[in-house]
């Protein structure tokens, strides 16, 4: 089997498993009417789903970095189809719990075992393209997600969700005939990249905190501008969806981007460049007007543009344990990036003051370059430029 089929395996179970993932939030409103919820009971369905996930990413990747075991990524695409899918169909609150908890688990199940295979297969100076190829999927059909959920609901109310589970059950049959002989691929922690570097698990764990800075500050961007843009700047609804959905697929550029200068012109440099160049337009995002609309996109941008960096420099850095590394920057610090959207709410809470309350979060996006320059990290690969 071609080494192409198990990549475009995984490529294609990222766009599918991460169709589902903002889908939640978009039902939610109708659950809450529907089930009778509180906004607490509602705002735990979405809790569940990203502290279980998040969590359990980790844990597996470390599992199958001492087993050399991975989920199988179509059954992992199955089950987080399903778990969100039907989730509309139940009136019971304990029920749609576990549907969502076990989509959590797919989900979670997923990203280890498909960056192992990425991994494996990827040309070692292009690991940076392929991670890029593999998480602008994910990107790609998170951007969409909400676009699917709210046009079945517009046609056939919220039991039409229910619908899309169809390309997942389709989908995962077909992943599995990609990626069902992968014996053959030689084995993760025989591709080591990078050549042994004093410090190079802090230098990881330093990667990782400054992976969780930026998505924090990210993560309640993507949270909170919809609100921003329609209480704050009086726009319409559908003209703050078209913004967040462009924003979104900006982000989609800059991982692209960041992907491929990342092996071109080395992996520190690119992700202090990234994380530098978001700053200032970060703050351009509550200057109004045309410039507020450049400062989404070119923060989405660099914000983006430095994501597949520090995965592929995780990955590089702890040779051999890709789950791990994948489980960490694709799963954990994202859950961390949580505590964005809560902070700002809380302090929105107590401010009245949404604008401000966001801008809080230049925080944490100022630190995560000061601590990415500490990183020690020196590319071995031909053709890079080697990093202190």
């Amino acid at each position: 089997m071609a080494k192409s089929s198990p990549l475009t395996g995984a490529v294609a179970g990222h766009f599918l498993i991460d169709l589902y993932t903002p889908v939640l939030p978009i039902v939610l409103p109708l659950l809450i009417e529907g089930m009778g919820l509180s906004y607490f009971l509602a705002g735990l369905v979405v809790t569940v789903f990203n502290v279980v996930s998040s969590i359990t990413q980790p844990l597996v990747g470390i599992w199958g970095d001492k087993t050399g075991k991975h989920a199988d990524v179509a059954f992992c695409v199955l089950l987080g189809a399903v778990g969100i899918s039907l989730s509309v169909l139940t009136s019971n609150y304990l029920i749609l719990l576990m549907l969502v908890t076990g989509a959590a688990i797919g989900h979670a199940l997923f990203h280890p075992a498909a960056m192992d295979l990425v991994y494996r297969i990827s040309p070692p100076a292009s690991l940076g393209k392929y991670n890029s190829i593999f998480t602008t999927a994910g990107s790609i059909s998170y951007a969409l997600g909400p676009l699917v959920a709210g046009a079945l609901i517009a046609f056939g109310g919220l039991p039409a969700v229910c619908w899309m589970v169809l390309p997942g059950i389709i989908g995962a049959a077909w992943i599995f005939k990609l990626t069902r002989k992968t014996e053959s691929l030689e084995p993760a922690e025989k591709k080591s990249r990078v050549s042994s570097v004093e410090g190079s698990k802090s230098g990881a764990a330093l990667v990782v905190v400054v992976c969780a800075l930026r998505a924090i500050g990210y993560m309640a961007v993507i949270t909170y501008l919809p609100t921003l843009l329609t209480v704050v700047y009086g726009m319409g609804s559908f003209v703050s969806s078209v913004i967040v959905t462009v924003m979104l697929f900006f982000g989609v550029a800059g991982q692209i981007a960041g992907g491929r200068l990342s092996d071109l012109y080395g992996r520190k440099r690119m992700l202090v460049a990234g994380l530098v160049l978001a700053i200032p337009c970060f703050m351009l995002i509550f200057a109004g007007g045309f410039v507020m609309i450049f400062g989404v996109m070119s923060y989405a941008f660099f914000a983006s543009f430095c994501y597949v960096t520090s995965v592929t420099m995780t990955q590089e850095l702890l040779p051999g344990k890709t789950g791990l590394a994948s489980g960490l920057t694709l799963g954990f610090t994202m859950g961390v990036g949580g505590l964005g959207a809560a902070v700002v709410g809380l302090a929105a809470d107590i401010t009245g003051n949404l604008s401000f309350a966001m801008s809080l979060m230049i925080l944490p996006i100022i630190i995560a370059p000061v601590i990415a320059l500490f990183v020690k990290y020196r590319k071995a690969e031909a053709g890079s430029l080697p990093l202190p």
